[in-house]
């Protein structure tokens, strides 16, 4: 008798119908191979290996980007606590836009901390970043809302800085201070802001900045 061969595509089709398959046959997964992502620890033609070995080295994976994620979080998180104490510690406004602008960006690793608004009076007097009320709309959503993402370089907001920044956190800002609409813009060169790590520290820190503001709102 002469066995047919089954396509590739068959057996794909197949398992797409009955999902439950290796549900209802858990033994059928220990007769078959699965690809290796690394072949360190394999023969150097190994290029396939054990259900069981494949779960295990997918674990291992896992387990090492929650190990990174939790470094990476505790270390920002260690870093927001100080910026926090300093900032609550400073008396004038003058001194918190120093602050954010030129002390805070080398020790978040960043490129540019700043704040865009459209009071040029106030943008003028403490150096901050001037962009039309209409331009700062197009990202301001609502009050509180913190974006990270990809630099919008048709928004033009870092293009008096002569530096190329690829991904940016931005904060809208209450109008208490600077009456009109206003953001907090953290910039950076790589993907810092794209997967969302540290997202809860920097909104925290974020409100701090706001509220530390308020305080100077009559000047």
């Amino acid at each position: 008798m002469i066995r047919k061969k089954i396509k590739n595509e068959q057996v794909l089709d197949f398992l797409e119908k009955n999902p439950d398959f290796f549900i209802n046959n858990p033994n059928a997964l220990e007769k078959i191979n699965f690809p290796l992502k690394n072949n360190a620890e394999y023969d150097d033609k190994s290029k396939v290996v054990p259900f069981k070995d494949w779960i295990i080295e997918n674990l291992k994976d896992v387990q090492k980007n929650i190990i990174e994620n939790a470094h990476h979080n505790f270390l920002t998180q260690q870093k927001i606590h100080e910026a926090v104490i300093k900032i609550l510690r400073i008396d004038n406004v003058k001194d918190v836009f120093v602050f954010l602008k030129d002390g805070l960006p080398s020790k978040f690793d960043l490129e540019i901390i700043n704040i865009v608004t459209s009071n040029k009076i106030i943008s003028k007097k403490y150096n901050l970043i001037y962009k039309n009320e209409e331009t700062i709309k197009k990202v301001y959503g609502k009050k509180n809302q913190l974006i990270m993402d990809a630099v919008d370089n048709q928004l033009q907001i870092f293009e008096e800085f002569n530096q190329d920044i690829y991904s940016n956190a931005i904060y809208s800002l209450g109008h208490e201070f600077f009456v009109s609409s206003s953001l907090l813009v953290f910039g950076s060169k790589d993907k810092h802001f794209l997967n969302n790590k540290a997202y809860d520290f920097i909104l925290f820190f974020s409100n701090i900045v706001e509220e530390k503001l308020k305080q100077f709102s009559d000047e």
